[in-house]
């Protein structure tokens, strides 16, 4: 049975394909419809409960010459470039749970599909937390937040995920399990291939659990909102803070538009056009040192009016704040979100352009990394036959590339013709061996990573 006989599959042959693999797939259109990748129903849909299982549902596939789309919840399905068709969806949601937790090393063991909201309540009694704040934190999946390489602003502090990977177990598309890594915070176990899975979207293989490293939690956290009627001066702010000794956990600017979604907050000052919110944590008086430190820096940065938020609050504003970035504030059939990357001396500057490009775009950056999230609303982006969203994108795609800032999608509603553009510098060559050595076939979502890979 070939691709092309795929199609046309009936519930005798999806029996077959049940027994080999272990467990029943999902045929009817109705079943599969809730896994719909961009709008796009695959043929076919697998929840393994095991690695192990997941390993026979993939040789059974790969068999066969069809491609597999790997889904945690399904939150970054609207990811550009979408496919045009879909032959089979593993779902990873049923190999969930915490495998193991040693709390004196600082280390979890978790299935990939495990609930990051789920990880975080299981560290909680331990006194510890993965220091991360992706969006969509209630559904998303360990694996899915690792695969997309979704890090919100704590990566300022602690470092994007990948670096807390310490190991990880892998099936590839010739069904062989691979353990990388290692479970230890120290290791000499050689070439950290774990990190090769990280950022590559489900292309490479399918995540089984993975090893991380986890922090112990501040006693205390505070947060210090500050008003600037320029983006210059909340740009100058954030750098002279990350420059300091202060050492925030992290800072997120907002515009007008995207600082109204904050609950919490409250109404901003008369002509006061840009948020700063810094997020502040450590021992009790350590938390309170940092907090008027941050407060005399942006008030002799020319910020209008300062607030603090106790933890209570805080802890309600930053659930808001992290689903600002590309995330459930945002939903991928109403708003067109891409994010830019510069130096962080270079985000004002990427601020100003946008609101020149896209005057009805919602703004978010994270200054200290030097990442800017732009949603653009799909209806002030009103397209024409011979006027593709593509197109309309072409001045930024210009400026990214003139400006050498890495431009990439997140989310764009079903049917758009978006990918993202390909740097200059990239090793596209690299890319294309790694992918022919871990995925000889092509099996995994073949063509929707990087320059068609």
């Amino acid at each position: 049975m070939r691709r092309n006989e795929l199609r046309s599959l009936n519930l005798p042959i999806a029996d077959e394909l049940g027994k080999r693999a272990g467990t029943r797939p999902r045929v009817r259109p109705l079943d599969c419809a809730p896994y719909a990748v961009a709008g796009v129903v695959p043929k076919l849909v697998f929840s393994p409960r095991t690695l192990r299982e997941a390993s026979k549902t993939i040789t059974t596939i790969a068999a066969e010459g069809a491609s597999i789309t790997i889904r945690g919840a399904g939150t970054k399905q609207l990811r550009p470039p979408h496919p045009y068709d879909v032959d089979v969806v593993l779902d990873s949601t049923r190999c969930s749970g915490v495998l193991e937790h040693t709390p004196a090393d600082l280390t979890v063991t978790v299935a990939a599909g495990t609930k990051f909201a789920e990880l975080q309540e299981a560290l909680r009694p331990s006194g510890q937390f993965f220091p991360s704040d992706p969006p969509f934190a209630a559904e998303t999946t360990i694996g899915g937040m690792l695969s997309s390489r979704a890090a919100g602003a704590l990566r300022q502090r602690y470092g994007a995920p990948r670096g807390s990977v310490l190991g990880m177990r892998v099936c590839l598309s010739d069904g062989s399990i691979a353990f990388t890594g290692a479970r230890v915070v120290k290791s000499v176990a050689g070439y950290d291939i774990a990190k090769l899975f990280v950022g590559a979207w489900g292309t490479l293989g399918f995540i089984g659990d993975v090893t991380l490293k986890v922090a112990p939690m501040p006693r205390e956290q505070l947060g210090i909102v500050a008003s600037f009627a320029q983006c210059e001066a909340a740009c100058d702010a954030a750098l002279r803070l990350a420059s300091s000794p202060l050492f925030p956990l992290a800072t997120t600017l907002h515009d007008r538009d995207s600082a109204r979604r904050i609950r919490t907050l409250s109404s901003a000052e008369p002509g006061a056009h840009w948020t700063l919110v810094v997020r502040c944590g450590g021992t009790r008086a350590g938390a309170i040192r940092q907090a008027d430190g941050v407060a005399e820096t942006v008030k002799s940065s020319g910020s209008s009016n300062i607030e603090l938020l106790d933890a209570d609050r805080l802890h309600f504003a930053w659930q808001d704040i992290a689903e600002l970035a590309g995330g459930a504030m945002y939903p991928g059939a109403q708003y067109l979100c891409c994010t830019i990357a510069s130096l962080p001396s270079q985000v004002g500057t990427v601020l100003a352009s946008l609101s020149v490009l896209f005057p009805d775009a919602h703004c978010t950056a994270h200054p200290a990394i030097g990442i800017v999230y732009a949603h653009v609303p799909v209806a002030a982006m009103e397209q024409s036959s011979s006027d593709t969203m593509s197109r309309q994108l072409q001045p930024l795609v210009d400026l990214c590339e003139r400006e050498q800032y890495y431009l990439s999608y997140l989310a764009a509603p079903a049917g758009s013709d978006l990918r993202a553009p390909v740097p200059a510098d990239a090793p596209i060559l690299l890319m294309r061996r790694v992918k022919a050595s871990l995925d000889p076939s092509g099996t995994f979502d073949p063509g929707r990573f990087m320059a068609g890979i």
